[in-house]
């Protein structure tokens, strides 16, 4: 199926493509046109709604009416891979970016409807060929604490920190901001300690792939696996464990099939998919590329896709990464991920952080509130809001450098962009991450708005880049100040 232009009058001019990146199984692709026309012909602003099969997937086209008389020919083209969203509006321009965005994701909605209709499920089963596979000692009180707010954000960890200066004060009265300075510098000395304890394994020369069973079935199956199989899990992973890579075999499908099986299971082959990733392979190869020798790396078991890194050097880092980010990213995808998080643990961002942070809290502390202070509380607080305000825009231009860096020194922006897509579409469940909001830019968030990352990285030459923080600084502020004429 080429182009739908192809298949239409000469007058026809598709001014945009939208790619809505949900993959369908062949035999799902004509049940799920089915569903999206079932939809759309509610749509009391729609006509000339039509369908056409092709070899590799269906063609939807209508045309939607606006109040004001103008027309928008849509076609949307399923595939195996991906949605293709084609627009022609009539007169030409009629139909904004924006709109057009609002478009897709309310396509998109639908399309992902169909597929929480069908109430599919996941379990990941997650192993490494020298893990140890008992049950672990919970992590307690501080430890845990602190291990979680250091994973989230180093500026969380200080607004938190501020909030002990007020017990902290009944004792040390003005030398208190000092001592709350220096436990945020002991915290963030330790903090890769911390994130490794977060770790299910870490991945070394010996431990180096991580290997991923995904149990997909529909809920009601789901639910029945959970019942039977989740008390027991350890010992289930264990005996699937043993029985394969502890013997130097790889995991397959018919192994944890008949185990899980045997506790009570009911599932076949195909509701089995095994993944296997040479995490360090990755990691090496970025670390000569970046310069410095591999920082520690650990798993955390959770869904979510996600990375991070912490350290005051790269000889103190740590770079945790989770099932979720393996689970659902290629290999290229997952090394400009952790290449992102390379440039983070080289530049030192974690101790560049704290230092900006630290020189606003004395300034604020021993200089701005005695200064303040006679003209009340609204005027202090109103201080603070733009003190943090501006803290989290500064902390922007290092991950956008880093998206920067993690370019050059992989050679695949656009690569990056798709992650970044991934990680938007499995957070919000639609585009509306692509949506252009100021407000994106000025919330108490380190990253810069997600579709101002991928924006950038789609386009991005890296034969030009000399100056990558330079670039990103100068990025950050013409994309704020386009924000405003919602561009």
């Amino acid at each position: 199926m080429g182009d739908p232009s192809a298949e239409h009058t000469a007058t026809r001019s598709w001014t945009k493509v939208s790619s809505i990146e949900i993959r369908v199984e062949p035999p799902q692709i004509e049940p799920l046109a089915n569903y999206l026309i079932g939809v759309l012909e509610r749509n009391p602003y729609l006509s000339q709604l039509t369908k056409s099969t092709h070899a590799d997937g269906v063609l939807i086209q209508y045309r939607l009416i606006a109040s004001d008389g103008s027309l928008l020919d849509v076609a949307v083209k399923i595939t195996a891979d991906r949605t293709l969203v084609y627009y022609a509006p009539y007169p030409e321009g009629s139909a904004s970016n924006k709109d057009l965005v609002e478009l897709d994701m309310e396509l998109e909605t639908i399309l992902r409807s169909y597929f929480q209709d069908q109430s599919k499920s996941s379990l990941y089963l997650v192993f490494s060929p020298k893990m140890n596979i008992l049950p672990g000692a919970k992590e307690r009180g501080i430890k845990k604490l602190l291990a979680s707010v250091v994973f989230g954000n180093i500026l969380y960890l200080f607004l938190i920190i501020l909030f002990a200066g007020l017990v902290l004060y009944q004792f040390f009265y003005e030398y208190t901001p000092l001592l709350l300075v220096a436990m945020q510098f002991v915290i963030v000395f330790f903090a890769n300690n911390l994130i490794a304890a977060r770790g299910e394994f870490d991945i070394t020369p010996e431990n180096h792939s991580i290997h991923i069973a995904e149990l997909r079935m529909k809920r009601q199956e789901f639910d029945q696996v959970l019942k039977s199989c989740l008390p027991k899990i350890s010992e289930i992973k264990k005996k699937i464990y043993d029985s394969t890579l502890a013997l130097g075999n790889e995991l397959d499908e018919k192994t944890v099939v008949r185990i899980l099986n045997d506790y009570g299971a009911a599932c076949t082959p195909e509701f089995v998919r095994i993944k296997t990733v040479n995490v360090y392979n990755i990691v090496s190869d970025l670390s000569r590329r970046f310069g410095f020798k591999e920082p520690r790396i650990t798993l955390l078991n959770v869904l979510p896709p996600n990375a991070a890194a912490t350290g005051v050097s790269p000889r103190r880092a740590t770079v945790l990464l989770t099932t979720g980010l393996i689970a659902g990213m290629e290999e290229p995808e997952i090394k400009t991920v952790l290449a992102h998080e390379f440039s983070h643990i080289k530049a030192r961002d974690p101790l560049v952080l704290l230092s900006l942070a630290t020189a606003e809290y004395l300034t604020r502390v021993y200089i701005v509130w005695p200064a303040l202070f006679q003209f009340g509380l609204i005027v202090t607080f109103l201080y603070l809001f733009l003190s943090f305000t501006i803290l989290f825009f500064v902390a922007k231009f290092l991950e956008a450098r880093a998206d920067l860096d993690a370019s050059v020194a992989t050679g695949e922006p656009k690569l990056l962009a798709s992650s970044l897509r991934k990680l938007g579409l499995w957070k919000y469940q639609s585009r509306v991450f692509e949506m252009v909001n100021t407000g994106e830019w000025l919330k108490w968030d380190p990253h810069p708005p997600l579709y101002y990352r991928i924006r950038v990285l789609e386009s991005l030459d890296t034969s030009r880049l000399r100056h990558t923080f330079i670039e990103a600084v100068r990025g950050c502020i013409k994309g704020f100040i386009a924000s405003f004429s919602d561009r």
